[in-house]
C-alpha cells in the first residue's frame, strides 16, 4: 500500500481503527498494526510518544487555561470535562496520523465537536485577568477577532498542537 493512502479503509485496520477511538492504541494494537503495515513504523513510533506525554501535557495546558477563562464557574464538572475531551483530541490526532487520513478527523471530530463545544457558551477571558496563554501577536489578533465563547476554545486547542 502507498504510504501516501489512507489506511481508513484497509480490511484488517479498519476494525483496529473502530475499536480504538476516542482513545490511543494499546501496544497490543501498535504490533497489530505494525504486523499488517510495516511501513508504518515512523508513525507508530510517533504514536507512542504522543501517547506517552499526552496525559501531561493535557493537564500542563488546561491548568492554564483554567487560569484564564471561568470554565468551572459555569459548568459543573468542566476540570474533568475538559480533560476527557482534549484527550480525544491527541487520540483522534493521532489516530488520523496512524490511518494518513486528515479527511477522516475532520470529518469523524472536528465538525462534530466543534458544534457540541459552541452549543455550551464557554465564559470569555475572566475579569481582571492580565495574563494571555499566548503571547504571539498574530496568535493574539485572531483571538481578538472570535466571539467571546469561541476563545477559551481556540487556546485550549492551539496550546495542545
Amino acid at each position: 500500500m502507498n504510504q501516501t493512502e489512507s489506511l481508513r479503509s484497509h480490511p484488517q485496520l479498519k476494525t483496529l481503527f473502530k475499536d480504538a477511538e476516542s482513545r490511543h492504541l494499546t501496544d497490543a494494537e501498535f504490533d497489530l498494526y505494525l504486523s499488517l503495515y510495516p511501513e508504518g513504523a515512523s508513525r507508530v513510533a510517533a504514536a507512542r510518544e504522543i501517547k506517552a506525554v499526552d496525559g501531561q501535557i493535557v493537564k500542563k495546558v488546561i491548568t492554564r487555561i483554567y487560569e484564564i477563562y471561568p470554565f468551572e464557574q459555569k459548568h459543573q464538572l468542566a476540570l474533568a470535562k475538559c480533560i476527557r475531551d482534549v484527550r480525544y483530541v491527541t487520540a483522534y490526532a493521532t489516530g488520523c496520523m496512524l490511518m494518513g487520513d486528515p479527511d477522516w478527523f475532520r470529518d469523524k471530530l472536528l465538525l462534530w465537536m466543534k458544534t457540541i463545544i459552541q452549543s455550551f457558551g464557554y465564559p470569555d477571558i475572566a475579569a481582571g485577568t492580565t495574563g494571555r496563554y499566548f503571547s504571539d501577536p498574530e496568535i493574539l489578533a485572531h483571538i481578538a477577532k472570535l466571539r467571546p465563547h469561541q476563545r477559551s476554545i481556540y487556546e485550549t486547542y492551539r496550546g495542545i498542537i
